[in-house]
């Protein structure tokens, strides 16, 4: 079933008051329906069937999907020794079924998005070539689960799965949020200045970690997933938790793996200028994981060491 998100867009009356600052978006825009789109029906049944159901979920996926799967067993060391028996139902094995079909869930909700951004360019979009995009989102993807295995607090699937959810519903958002321009709001986001939420949250009145929560809430994923997708711009979770200050949750330990990917795959060129996230939240991201400033250089090193040999952690 397609769920609708309300969106509030902001319509200043006057270039002044846009540069005041004005009234938040929902009191003074016009409201615009986000369609989500709904989940597969044979992902609902296949979390509901016993683990017999692996030939079911061999035949659903298209054929990038099981090779991507297959690809994501290998990378995150689950497949078998030497490359042996790379096949599909090798990488199911390798997972279990039930993590399986957990990842089917995320790669055909990304699936989703992508086919939603080539429609995009399909019907002559302001938008350009989505290809960068998505490379980084993997390899943002690949990287956040290497650190997972590495710290061992969290499933490297799992860190996998939310790498790749964090920026899905830019795609979405892309292609319906066109009055004021979303392209005009990732160009200003990607300056830095001020945390891409917030600049997404003045011109639309929501966010691309809100909508992604939303999508994966409405998938049926993870809901420790959903809720660090929702959050994984916000320091705040950062902080420590009084009910369990030594004891991160997994919206914390997801989020600050998130930060310190984030960082690791910003090109090397590019690391010596200071960002607002990682100025607010990078020192805490790292007391979150348990790491030294230390650590974190030989964490990258080893990084940018797996990246030259082809990215197989």
């Amino acid at each position: 079933m397609t769920e609708t998100l309300l969106c509030a867009i902001a319509r200043p009356d006057s270039a002044a008051d846009e540069a005041a600052g004005g009234l938040p978006p929902a009191a003074t825009g016009s409201v615009q329906m986000l369609a989500l789109p709904a989940a597969p029906v044979l992902l609902s049944q296949l979390r509901s069937e016993s683990p017999a159901a692996l030939s079911r979920l061999a035949a659903a996926l298209d054929a990038p999907s099981c090779a991507l799967l297959m690809q994501c067993a290998i990378s995150l060391g689950l497949g078998p020794p030497g490359g042996r028996r790379s096949t599909f139902e090798a990488a199911v094995d390798a997972f279990g079924v039930r993590r399986a079909v957990d990842l089917f869930g995320t790669l055909a909700l990304v699936g989703q998005m992508r086919a939603l951004a080539q429609q995009r360019d399909g019907a002559g979009g302001p938008c350009a070539s989505w290809a960068g995009f998505w490379e980084h989102s993997l390899n943002r993807a690949r990287v956040l689960a290497w650190l997972a295995r590495r710290h061992g607090g969290e499933s490297a699937d799992l860190a996998l799965g939310f790498g790749l959810l964090c920026d899905s519903a830019v795609a979405l958002m892309m292609l319906e949020l066109q009055s004021p321009s979303y392209r005009v709001t990732l160009a200003e986001a990607n300056l830095g200045h001020r945390p891409v939420t917030e600049v997404e949250r003045s011109r639309h009145g929501i966010d691309h970690a809100e909508v992604a929560e939303r999508l994966a809430l409405h998938w049926g994923l993870d809901a420790g997933l959903a809720g660090a997708v929702g959050r994984h711009h916000d320091a705040r979770v950062l902080t420590p938790e009084p009910s369990s200050p030594e004891q991160p949750s997994r919206v914390r330990l997801l989020v600050a793996l998130g930060l310190v990917a984030d960082r690791m795959t910003v090109r090397p060129a590019a690391r010596h200028r200071q960002h607002v996230e990682w100025q607010r939240g990078g020192a805490m991201a790292l007391h979150v994981l348990g790491l030294s400033l230390q650590d974190y250089d030989d964490w990258l090193d080893e990084v940018s060491v797996q990246a030259t040999l082809g990215g197989r952690g």
